[in-house]
C-alpha cells in the first residue's frame, strides 16, 4: 500500500511527499510544503467546507515520531483492513474516532505536531457531491494542487452536482492541447475548458469555522455524552494544526 512505501521511505531517513494520481500540479508544490512544516512532522491538504482531512496531499517528514505514527498507522489498517485509511490517518491525528476510548486503548501514545495545508485557494479540491464541503475560492493562479476527485471513474450521477460524470483524467492528462511541461502558460489559458472546470468549482466565500461540517454520518443532537466529550477534543485538535 502507499503507507507501506511511505513508512519504508522514512525509516531510510528521507522525507515523502504523497499525491493522490486524481491530482494536477499548477505550480510546484515543494516550497509551499517545506514552509508549512516548518512547524508540523506532518502536513495534510483539507476539505474546503468541512472538517474533513483530505490525505491526497500529504508530507511526512523523517522524524521519530512521525516514523512511529506511520507503523503504528500500518498496524492499525493490518487489524482493521476493511476501514477506509484516510479515515484511520484522521483518527490516529485525532481529528475523527477510531475507537470509544472508555473501552478501547487508544493506537497512539502520543499525536505529532501536525498542520493542514491551505485548503481555500492553495491546494483544493473539485467540487462533486456537495458545493459547502468541496471546491475552493480566491484566485486561479494562486492554485498550488486541484484535486480534482476523479478516483473511481464514475459518479453517482443521482447525488452529483452536475448530475453527471465528466472524465477528468482525460481533461488534464489526456489532452493534446495541454502541455504540462510548460510551466510559464497556465493550464487554464492552454485549453479553455480547464477554466471552466475551475471556475465550476468556485465558492462565493471561506466557510466560517463554527459552520464547518462534521466528519460524521450521525447528527451531534444524537450523540451520546461520551461522543460529545470526544468531539471537544477532536476540534481542540483540528483548530490547533489549522493555526
Amino acid at each position: 500500500s502507499k503507507y507501506t512505501a511511505m513508512t519504508a521511505i522514512l525509516q531510510a531517513g528521507f522525507g515523502v511527499l504523497y499525491l493522490d494520481f486524481d491530482v494536477i500540479l499548477m505550480q510546484d508544490p515543494i516550497p509551499y510544503v517545506l514552509k508549512r512544516a516548518e512547524q508540523a512532522e506532518i502536513v495534510v491538504s483539507r476539505d474546503f467546507g468541512s472538517e474533513c482531512i483530505n490525505t491526497g496531499v500529504t508530507y511526512v517528514k523523517p522524524h521519530p515520531e512521525s516514523v512511529d505514527f506511520m507503523e503504528r498507522l500500518l498496524i492499525w489498517l493490518w487489524h482493521h483492513p476493511y476501514e477506509f485509511c484516510q479515515k484511520a490517518v484522521a483518527g490516529l491525528l485525532g481529528v475523527e474516532d477510531l475507537t470509544l476510548h472508555e473501552f478501547y486503548r487508544r493506537p497512539y501514545l502520543s499525536i505529532p505536531r501536525w498542520k493542514m495545508l491551505d485548503h481555500v485557494n492553495q491546494f483544493v479540491t473539485s467540487t462533486i457531491y456537495d458545493k459547502k464541503a468541496q471546491g475552493w475560492t480566491g484566485e486561479l493562479e494562486n492554485i498550488v494542487i486541484y484535486h480534482f476527485l476523479d478516483g473511481l471513474g464514475t459518479v453517482s450521477e443521482d447525488v452529483a452536482v452536475g448530475g453527471r460524470y465528466k472524465n477528468l483524467n482525460a481533461l488534464f492528462f489526456d489532452n493534446p492541447m495541454l502541455n504540462l511541461t510548460d510551466v510559464t502558460t497556465p493550464l487554464w489559458e492552454q485549453d479553455p475548458r480547464v477554466k471552466e472546470e475551475l471556475e465550476g468549482s468556485r465558492q462565493s466565500q471561506v466557510t466560517p469555522d463554527e459552520e464547518l461540517a462534521h466528519c460524521t454520518v450521525i447528527e451531534y443532537t444524537a450523540w451520546p455524552r461520551w461522543k460529545k466529550l470526544q468531539r471537544a477534543e477532536v476540534v481542540e485538535n483540528w483548530a490547533a494544526a489549522a493555526a
